[in-house]
């Protein structure tokens, strides 16, 4: 069965946004699949990972059509240091007027996002391709959500079968919540959403809380997953820290920091506890505001460690060497169905999580279910302190906090199995 993926973000693409399908290209491959990768060619991305680019198997073909560069000409206008959007259209009071008119025409006037100017050329490449290589299922992967209406065209022309995939909500998404763009924009935007959840013969979510947030469509949840093949082998690699390093408990977090976030409480409770005289926190590919560099300087004078981007790997030693690692839920309406693919690296990681959060969500239901450590609310304070001064006694007496569970079953290779299965029913039918 022959496969057209269209993905925006693919290697050298870096961060969490190309790890869900790249682990499970090689499982289609070996399922017996014939894959074709559309995506970009020198995109906006928010980081560059070259190393991924080994993890492609030989046999997927990859298309790359070139987008506009957005990138540069934010930098042009705003100075090298400052980098295009990501992930959010917040401002500050300190931004100037052009600025602030950018981000306005971006959430009322550009819908859905802004590499909608991408589907042009894409769209193309995609009809020529199809029509050399007829192809029988289409499969799209958003954010950027604009991907997905690439499909739809294709669908509309071609007697296809679609599959979309939803990394993250669409009309409901943290950024349009927290910046709000007008009502005529947000009704296009569900309009749009509606659309391609109703049209695509399947569309498969990262969570159940995401798949009830939708419009009425066909539904299955697949979760990220971790790769459990590269987990396992670092594990084995990890060398254990030599005694005179044991002097410091090292607690981590690995990735960006987004709205919603709150360090601050973090900060608060781990300073409270009695880790902090022997405590060395790690920011491991974090881009920090100079307000949020001011509160660690503010809590942790000198027991602060910044990191930039590692490759994706590299990344994954920081997490098994941890001796804690820390994960913060977004703090906003929608939260229950964020399930990052940071979170099952922590977990398939070995190390044990601290988690702070609003509480119901499927990421404290995952923790609590695998025993991956300890969830808890910004008030939840006693019992946070409760559980980090127990980690510290224990640490002092064994150095040694790990958690054992087998967590198997949210390997990518047993989430591949549900999607290949998947596709498979659809082109049944």
């Amino acid at each position: 069965m022959r496969i057209l993926l269209i993905s925006y973000y693919f290697p050298p693409c870096g961060g969490a946004a190309v790890q869900r399908w790249l682990r499970w290209l090689p499982e289609l491959v070996k399922a017996g699949f014939e894959l074709t990768v559309l995506t970009t060619q020198d995109g906006d991305y928010p980081e560059i990972d070259e190393t991924l680019l080994n993890e492609v198997p030989q046999s997927v073909k990859v298309i790359r059509v070139r987008p506009p560069h957005f990138g540069k000409l934010w930098q042009l206008l705003f100075r090298n240091k400052s980098q295009l959007p990501y992930g959010s259209l917040e401002y500050r009071d300190a931004d100037g007027l052009i600025k602030r008119i950018l981000i306005w025409i971006r959430l009322n006037l550009v819908i859905p996002d802004l590499r909608v100017f991408w589907n042009r050329q894409a769209l193309k490449r995609a009809i020529v391709q199809i029509r050399n290589q007829p192809t029988g299922l289409v499969i799209s992967t958003g954010p950027p959500h604009s991907t997905h209406l690439i499909a739809l065209k294709l669908k509309q022309r071609f007697k296809i079968t679609w599959v979309a995939d939803w990394r993250d909500p669409w009309s409901e998404i943290h950024y349009l919540r927290l910046n709000s763009p007008s009502r005529l924009s947000l009704k296009l935007h569900k309009h749009l959403e509606a659309r391609v959840v109703q049209s695509a013969n399947l569309n498969i979510l990262v969570s159940e809380s995401l798949a009830r947030q939708l419009p009425a469509g066909r539904k299955i949840t697949i979760y990220n997953g971790f790769d459990a093949d590269k987990m396992a082998d670092l594990k084995k690699k990890a060398i254990d820290r030599k005694a005179a390093e044991m002097d410091s408990f090292e607690l981590k977090y690995v990735g960006q920091l987004t709205a919603g976030q709150n360090i601050e409480s973090a900060l608060s409770l781990i300073t409270a506890s009695k880790l902090k005289p022997s405590l060395m926190l790690s920011f491991i590919g974090t881009k920090l505001s100079l307000a949020q560099k001011g509160l660690l300087d503010q809590y942790l004078p000198g027991q602060v460690r910044i990191t930039d981007f590692l490759p994706h790997e590299e990344a994954l030693k920081e997490m098994i060497s941890a001796d804690l690692l820390l994960l913060l839920i977004n703090n906003y309406q929608g939260f229950e169905g964020i399930l990052t693919t940071k979170l099952f690296e922590y977990m398939a990681s070995g190390t044990l999580i601290l988690a702070i959060g609003p509480l119901g969500g499927e990421a404290e239901k995952l923790i609590r279910q695998y025993g991956a450590g300890g969830y808890f609310s910004a008030d939840q304070t006693e019992q946070a302190l409760d559980y980090l001064n127990q980690l510290h006694q224990h640490w002092a007496q064994v150095h040694a906090l790990k958690n054992d569970s087998d967590i198997s079953a949210l390997s990518s290779q047993n989430q591949a199995l549900k999607l290949i299965a998947a596709l498979r029913d659809e082109k049944k039918h």
